[in-house]
């Protein structure tokens, strides 16, 4: 065994001495990953792998039509420390760059499909499961109580220590270190990418954080928030048509605010909805709102506070239908029960979603959980200093998580740094759902934009959103526009084309 592991070091060493000297990764250089030694590392696999290599099964692809490589690279597992499970792609065609991608809802699974678009787009990749499994989905808090470090690996140390692993993995593999390093993330990921950029700013130099799922504790206090709103108003309560109605009716007041008609909302807050004209005039009929529900459908839209004025988390932009509500609660689930956030502290509280009142019940949470899980920290110069850029986006039309909560993050980031626009950009997507969707523009190209920004200094003002059809075709196109502008018609043109838009500052 001494001397098998003594030829295997040889074998390897001089396998990656002939990556290096061509200066880019071999299947033999690949295998030969295996006998490397990396602190608090242990490598569970090293192949070279061709186009067609199916993925392993993960919550990211398991209704993939695609679950499949397209281009041939060396592939890596790992488990750091004791549990915290990640893979590093490295094609053979590098384009000397590495991004880390990040994951979605509480998921402890590698996220394939991404990893797969960046290494088929010349970087090297890697992906965390941040240190548990998630077999029930993407919203499975099994693995939660009685697991502190858990819970700490999944707030912010398992994409760090991901990201240190995967830098010298690359560095052994290609005999050389990344020039840049970038990371990108929505929802979950989002969430990620910012904790990354508070702290640990050396990890990266450009990151794109979309629909960020930060204020932790209030977004996951949010239904029993509801609950609270409920038993306050228990007349208001509205079902789902009604709320799909109020949707359809802002969506009709408020279109024309950007200068055209197109079926979407650019901008919210370019509108003032008038909530006189879904009132019903007598009684409760199906068309219309009584003035209970009225008063309980504003507690779901833009920004919320309790009568004691304590903050909470937002509501959803006009137009928007939450994605969340009685109806999505699985028939048996107790959400006292199953919220992440109620199995992460250290005892029960002794509240119920029947007792909770968030001035009371809200604070000693986020005292215990805050600071681990908020990733809310607005003081970004240490990443700026070192010459980080960030580009964060969120869709107006995201059903999950709400965009005002995002511009409350970066309002902040701006009063905390000044001449922020320097290093952070905001792009507020017109129509776009969580994380893409939408009737508008469903998708941009984030990775240039934020790949120009950090290697020519680039800043991205005006970007162009594209709504791609289920087949894959861009059936139109939008201008995007960096906080605080809007895109306003010109008044000519086509209404699909970017071009027909210009980005100005609301008046």
């Amino acid at each position: 065994m001494v001397a098998c592991r003594f030829a295997c070091a040889l074998i390897a060493a001089a396998a990656l001495a002939s990556a290096s000297a061509w200066g880019q990764g071999t299947p033999a250089a690949c295998k030969g990953l295996a006998e490397l030694r990396l602190e608090n590392v242990r490598i569970t696999a090293a192949e070279h792998v061709a186009p067609g290599w199916l993925f392993p099964k993960s919550p990211f692809n398991a209704y993939s039509k695609r679950a499949e490589a397209h281009t041939s690279f060396c592939r890596v597992a790992l488990t750091i420390d004791k549990e915290i499970r990640a893979e590093v792609w490295m094609p053979d065609i590098w384009n000397h760059r590495f991004e880390g991608v990040g994951n979605g809802g509480l998921t402890g699974a590698l996220n394939y499909p991404e990893m797969a678009r960046a290494v088929g787009a010349g970087f090297a990749t890697a992906s965390t499961d941040t240190g548990h499994e998630t077999p029930d989905g993407f919203f499975d808090t099994s693995w939660v109580a009685g697991h502190p470090e858990r819970v700490e690996n999944f707030a912010y140390r398992g994409h760090h220590l991901m990201a240190v692993a995967a830098k010298k993995l690359i560095a052994a593999y290609y005999g050389r270190e990344p020039k840049k390093s970038y990371f990108t993330g929505c929802s979950s990921g989002g969430w990620q990418a910012l904790s990354e950029a508070e702290r640990y700013p050396e990890d990266y130099d450009g990151i794109v954080a979309g629909a960020p799922a930060i204020n932790f504790v209030r977004l996951q206090s949010s239904g029993f928030v509801q609950a609270w709103r409920a038993r306050l108003n228990p007349k208001g309560n509205l079902p789902g048509e009604k709320l799909s109605l109020l949707a359809k009716a802002m969506v009709a007041q408020c279109d024309a605010a950007d200068g055209t008609k197109d079926g979407f909302i650019t901008d919210p807050r370019l509108c003032k909805f008038d909530w006189s004209k879904v009132q019903c005039k007598a009684g409760d009929k199906p068309n219309c709102l009584t003035k209970a529900q009225i008063a309980r459908a504003k507690t779901l839209y833009g920004p919320q506070t309790t009568p004691k004025g304590l903050k909470l988390y937002p509501g959803l932009p006009l137009g928007v239908v939450s994605a969340f509500g009685p109806h999505s609660i699985a028939p048996g689930r107790d959400p006292f029960k199953d919220t992440m956030m109620i199995l992460a502290l250290k005892q029960k509280p002794s509240w119920t979603v029947a007792t909770y009142n968030p001035d009371r019940d809200m604070k000693p949470i986020d005292k215990e959980l805050g600071a681990m899980l908020n990733a809310t920290n607005p003081d970004l110069s240490a990443f700026r200093a070192r010459g980080g850029k960030l580009l964060i986006y969120h869709g107006w039309a995201d059903g999950q998580l709400s965009p005002f909560n995002t511009l409350d993050y970066f309002h902040a980031v701006h009063e905390k740094n000044p001449g922020a626009d320097a290093f952070v950009r905001l792009f507020l997507i017109p129509s776009m759902g969580h994380c893409g969707g939408g009737e508008g523009p469903n998708g941009f190209d984030s990775n240039s934009a934020i790949v120009s920004w950090v290697e020519t200094g680039e800043a991205p003002d005006d970007l162009t959103g594209y709504h791609t059809a289920p087949d894959g075709t861009i059936t139109a196109t939008r201008a995007l526009c960096a906080e605080p502008r809007v895109a306003v018609y010109k008044g000519f043109g086509p209404v699909d084309e970017a071009s027909s838009f210009v980005c100005k500052l609301p008046k």
